[in-house]
């Protein structure tokens, strides 16, 4: 047993997970870094700790039966009981005998023999009553909740709003992989140079169903590449790509981006821009830390003539710049991140139903504070990554009945989408496989 076993290593990384509230994608990639680990090696630690995190309600339901105190284990011991149950509902690839024996090992190691024992009676009595099936769940959204390891509050909070069949057919989809996907920088190359260029290093990459910019491939590590440095492209999701488009944006436009860092969509709106005919981004991000990822993309993609980046808290705005400034101004908020959870699936467990309260506060003072200062005739757009109506459609509306002068305006598409674009666009995680969007679009009228 190995210091860099898989298993091994997904314990440590999810008890941080648990305990530290340490993000799985930051940990996980310092891990493959820090021990070098190869290919299989790198894909299975990552399979470990993202299936164990997608799955861990579930998990804990089925190992809740034989754990007299679960929450009196220590921290490590949950995580190494929770990697092995997922290898065996999971996995079917991989043998028992050796999810048993490398699980019982890592026991012996990191804890002593009466832990090593406990791990494999536990084991032994899931393998043997492991439930299939959850239809003895009659209340439905326990069902829904035990079955694809989602909050209860939050499966009712979705069934609500979306209804129970197509809450459970986004459930189905959000534990899929998440796509690897790109943004084409064309003010350097168009999209089929670049597919093409990229196409033997990444034979599946092909073209974005959702943008004109996007470029998608199964997995794979799309920044680790010789363009990417040349900036001829950045890491974005499709539908964040659906943004910059909805601003309806010329050359010549003075743009502020209120919410900025790390600079991905802000980036989006500088290559619709000509610094010549005075086109300009200005971004703003609440903390000062951020403005150096912003600059940096800037500078990466070569259109740090035309951005601006300074540390401000966007609900100052209104103190800051003179009425009607902009002639366009994007909102992208600070939200719950709950179209996220394909790719961070923590955020079901970090998020509590209190956010949905705090959250959409923050949102409209950040929209009440940029409102007049955008030109009569110009937009604002405000986005979101989360699939919650408190965060998006609600906070719409009290604006527009803050805001007589604005109006709602259907959302300007780079494509032709197979979901509605007015009075607003909402992309749901199992519409095309991408994070949940939420995108309006308010005319300044007068």
């Amino acid at each position: 047993m190995t210091i860099n076993n898989p298993r091994t290593l997904a314990t440590t990384i999810l008890t941080k997970v648990d305990q530290q509230k340490s993000y799985a994608n930051l940990s996980l990639d310092k891990t493959i870094q820090r021990y070098h680990l190869n290919g299989r090696d790198a894909s299975f630690l990552t399979t470990l700790v993202y299936g164990v995190i997608q799955n861990q309600l579930t998990i804990d339901y089925l190992l809740k039966p034989f754990l007299k105190n679960p929450e009196k284990l220590p921290a490590w011991l949950r995580s190494l009981l929770r990697v092995a149950v997922f290898q065996m509902r999971y996995l079917d690839r991989i043998p028992k005998h050796a999810i048993f024996n490398e699980t019982i090992e890592i026991a012996k190691k990191k804890g002593n023999m009466r832990l090593a024992k406990l791990v494999t009676a536990v084991l032994h009595q899931v393998q043997r009553h492991q439930v299939d099936a959850f239809d003895h769940l009659k209340d439905p959204y326990q069902r829904l909740s035990v079955m694809y390891s989602m909050p209860l509050w939050l499966v009712k909070k979705l069934s609500k709003q979306y209804g129970l069949s197509r809450t459970e057919h986004m459930l189905q989809t959000i534990n899929q992989p998440a796509r690897a996907s790109l943004r084409v920088n064309t003010k350097l190359i168009d999209r089929a140079t670049l597919r093409d260029q990229l196409q033997s290093e990444f034979p599946q990459l092909h073209d974005s169903h959702v943008s004109p910019f996007g470029l998608v491939s199964p997995g794979g590590h799309l920044a680790r590449t010789a363009a990417f440095n040349q900036g001829l492209y950045t890491i974005q999701d499709e539908s964040s790509m659906l943004v910059a488009p909805s601003l309806r944006l010329a050359p010549s436009h003075k743009v502020l981006d209120a919410c900025a860092a790390p600079g991905g969509k802000t980036t989006h709106i500088a290559q619709y821009l000509d610094a010549a005919a005075g086109g300009q981004v200005m971004a703003l991000d609440l903390h000062p830390h951020k403005i150096k990822l912003i600059n940096d993309n800037a500078q990466r993609l070569h259109l740090s003539d035309v951005i601006t980046a300074r540390a401000m808290d966007a609900r100052l705005v209104k103190d800051k710049f003179a009425n009607q400034s902009f002639d366009r101004i994007l909102v992208d908020a600070p939200c719950s991140g709950l179209g996220l959870l394909r790719r961070k699936p923590e955020i079901r467990y970090d998020r509590q139903p209190q956010d949905l309260k705090s959250l959409p506060v923050i949102q409209l003072a950040i929209l009440n504070s940029v409102a007049d200062k955008v030109k009569i005739g110009g937009l604002i757009t405000y986005s979101t990554c989360t699939i919650i109506s408190d965060e998006n459609q609600d906070v719409v509306t009290r604006f527009l009945k803050q805001h007589d002068n604005f109006k709602l305006v259907p959302v300007t598409l780079a494509q032709p989408l197979d979901v509605p674009n007015e009075p607003y666009l909402q992309i749901l995680p199992d519409d095309y496989g991408t994070d949940g969007f939420f995108i309006a679009s308010l005319q300044r009228i007068k």
